[in-house]
C-alpha cells in the first residue's frame, strides 16, 4: 500500500544472485542506502583503487570537501590519511551520519576532519575546498544529481581553481531485449522490494522507476554503442543537454530497449573505468523502448535522441528519449519520458507486465 494506491507487483521469489540476471529499480538516486548497499561500494575494488589513487595525489596539503560520505567516511578519511590539511565531509542521511559520527570519534584524524549532518545545497561551510570527492555518480552518469551538486559547490563551496574527483564520466547505451534476458516472465527481484517500496514512499506513490539489471548477460547488448552523456566535472556541465546517437545491429536480435552504462575517469588522464565491462557496484539501467520487441537484422540502424532535462526538484533530471528502428518491415518509432519520480504507471508494456494489474 503506497497512500491510496495500491500496486501488484511481479516478484521473482528465487532472485539469480549472481547467478544469472536479476532485474531491480535503480536505487541509487533515492535516499535509501542500507548496509546492503555501502558494502557493495567498500567492496568495488575497480571504482575504489582510482579515487583513492586521484585523493592521494591531490589532497596532501589541501583543504578537501567530501559530498556524500556515508557511514564510513571513506573519502574523507583517505583525503585525512593523505595529509589533507582539513577535511569538510558532508551526509544527508541521518543514520549514515549517526554511524559515521561514531566511525570519525575513534579515528586518529578526528582533529582534521569535520562531519557535517545535511545536504551540501542547505550547508555552508567555514573556507573553501581545494579538492572536491562526490560519489553521486548513477548508471546513467547525471541521475543521482552531480551536475546541480557540483554548480552549487563551486558557487559556495569550492575554490575558483578547486578540482573535482571524478574528472569525467559518459553516459553509454546499446539496444537489447530485457524480455530475452528473462524468457520466464519480467518480474522484479524479491531482494529488492523493500528499496521499491521505499522509492514509492519518498516518491509520493507508485510510477515507472527505472529499473536496473544486475548480472546482465555479456552479449545482452545487440548493437554498437553511443554515447549520450559527456560531464566535464572540472568545467561547466549544463543541467539540461541532448545528443543523437546511431545504434548499428551487430547481429540478428529483437530489441525493446536500451541498456544504460557509464565510463568514468577519476583524474584527468587516469584510468578510464568500463562499467559494463568491469565488475563495479554500478548496475547498467534499462530504458525501455516498445511495448512489443522488434525484430532486427545485422547492420540495421537504430537512431536515438536523448535529452536530459532538469527536474522539478531542481536536482535530479528527467530524461526523453526518441528513437526510430529502421527494419525490414519499416520504420518503428518511439517516444518515451523517464521521470526520477512521478508520470504514473504503465507507460510501456514492459511495465504493464511488471506492475499490472494496478489500482490507482
Amino acid at each position: 500500500m503506497f497512500d491510496d494506491a495500491t500496486v501488484a507487483v511481479a516478484v521473482d521469489r528465487d532472485p539469480g544472485r549472481g547467478e544469472r540476471p536479476d532485474l531491480w529499480p535503480s536505487v541509487g538516486e533515492y535516499p535509501c542506502y542500507d548496509p546492503f548497499l555501502y558494502r557493495a561500494m567498500t567492496d568495488d575494488r575497480v571504482r575504489n583503487l582510482e579515487f583513492e589513487r586521484s585523493l592521494r595525489r591531490l589532497a596532501p596539503g589541501k583543504r578537501v570537501l567530501d559530498l556524500g560520505t556515508g557511514q564510513d567516511l571513506t573519502w574523507a578519511l583517505v583525503a585525512a590519511d593523505a595529509g589533507a590539511r582539513r577535511v569538510i565531509a558532508i551526509e544527508a542521511l541521518p543514520e549514515s551520519y549517526a554511524k559515521a559520527s561514531a566511525r570519525l570519534a575513534a579515528h586518529p584524524a578526528a582533529d582534521r576532519v569535520e562531519l557535517l549532518h545535511g545536504l551540501s545545497t542547505d550547508l555552508a561551510a567555514d573556507g573553501l575546498a581545494d579538492v572536491c570527492v562526490a560519489e553521486i555518480i548513477g548508471s546513467i552518469a547525471s541521475s543521482e544529481g552531480i551536475i546541480a551538486v557540483i554548480a552549487d559547490a563551486r558557487r559556495r563551496l569550492l575554490a575558483p581553481e578547486a578540482v573535482v574527483v571524478p574528472d569525467r564520466c559518459t553516459t553509454e547505451i546499446g539496444a537489447v531485449c530485457l524480455r530475452d534476458m528473462f524468457p520466464g516472465g519480467l518480474a522484479l527481484s524479491s531482494d529488492s522490494m523493500p528499496y521499491l517500496a521505499e522509492i514509492f514512499e519518498l516518491s509520493g506513490g507508485p510510477f515507472d522507476i527505472r529499473l536496473a539489471i544486475a548480472n546482465p548477460p555479456a552479449d545482452a547488448v545487440t548493437s554498437t554503442p553511443g554515447t549520450v552523456e559527456v560531464i566535464e566535472l572540472n568545467g561547466t556541465p549544463q543541467p539540461a543537454a541532448s545528443a543523437a546517437a546511431r545504434l548499428r545491429m551487430r547481429r540478428a536480435a529483437r530489441v525493446d530497449g536500451l541498456l544504460c552504462w557509464i565510463t568514468l575517469a577519476a583524474r584527468a588522464g587516469g584510468e578510464v573505468i568500463d562499467t559494463l565491462r568491469q565488475r563495479t557496484s554500478w548496475v547498467p539501467v534499462y530504458l525501455p523502448l516498445f511495448d512489443e520487441p522488434v525484430p532486427a537484422r545485422a547492420g540495421e540502424v537504430l537512431d536515438v535522441r536523448f535529452e536530459r532535462q532538469s527536474g522539478d526538484d531542481g536536482i535530479h533530471p528527467d530524461y526523453v528519449i526518441t528513437a526510430r528502428m529502421g527494419t525490414g518491415g519499416g520504420a518503428v518509432r518511439a517516444r518515451v519520458v523517464s521521470r526520477h519520480h512521478g508520470g504514473g504507471l504503465g507507460g510501456t508494456g514492459v511495465y504493464r507486465e511488471i506492475f499490472e494489474p494496478w489500482e490507482v
